[in-house]
């Protein structure tokens, strides 16, 4: 029994070993970044918007399921490395591609971790990626609205050397549009934004205040 349980320990601690390279796996790829987020960065603060605005918002969703989602929804990464939205949004044979290496990646997890450890990462992976649940969906809209804080916080300086304004002044608008409870909060990051364009001399367009007729 100790021997079965030593070898289990063995296998998570190589498994936390790979998936701690998000710490060191920088967002945005070639793109620079003036705070040089890491994924794992990103997922903490993730992490931390589930529990603010899931109570703030008072939702009616199962928050360990939407933490855990925060945690593991960009652990492929890990290996695979970041491969920014405006390159795959582009590129369908590239997004194609990514989906199939964090599959791998993910799969790999599975049959490395022990038991129920490899299939919760699995499943867990598999909801976020399909937006299966409704805490899936709530993360999936958060996920985009934490891109637009570093953005704000990044500032104009960053926002005019990025080559697709109009894809960052609508990244979280189809992500809230399936789980609009956030649209409060998108709605004061657009606004925080738009100064930001206006301060880097960049064109802020009226569909950009989507899901708002003004702003």
């Amino acid at each position: 029994m100790k021997h079965i349980m030593d070898n289990n320990l063995e296998k998570i601690f190589d498994f936390l070993k790979i998936s701690g390279n998000l710490k060191n796996t920088y967002r945005y790829g070639d793109i620079e970044v003036l705070n040089n987020e890491s994924t794992a960065d990103h997922s903490w603060r993730l992490a931390l918007m589930v529990i603010i605005f899931a109570k703030e918002l008072d939702l009616k969703i199962n928050i360990e399921h939407a933490l855990k989602l925060a945690i593991v929804h960009d652990i492929a990464e890990s290996v695979t490395g970041d491969i920014p939205a405006n390159k795959t949004m582009k590129n369908s044979l590239l997004k194609s591609e990514k989906r199939k290496d964090e599959i791998k990646v993910i799969d790999r997890f599975k049959k490395l971790l022990p038991g129920i450890h490899g299939d919760e990462i699995h499943k867990l992976w598999h909801d976020y990626e399909y937006a299966e649940t409704e805490e899936a969906k709530f993360v999936k809209a958060l996920d985009k609205i934490e891109g637009y804080i570093n953005w704000v916080e990044s500032g104009f300086k960053y926002l005019v050397k990025a080559d697709d304004h109009h894809l960052i002044a609508i990244y979280a608008d189809e992500a809230v549009k399936n789980f609009p409870k956030l649209v409060p909060i998108l709605k004061i990051l657009k606004l925080k934004l738009k100064k930001e364009f206006e301060k880097g001399g960049l064109e802020w367009k009226e569909e950009y205040n989507y899901p708002f007729k003004s702003v």
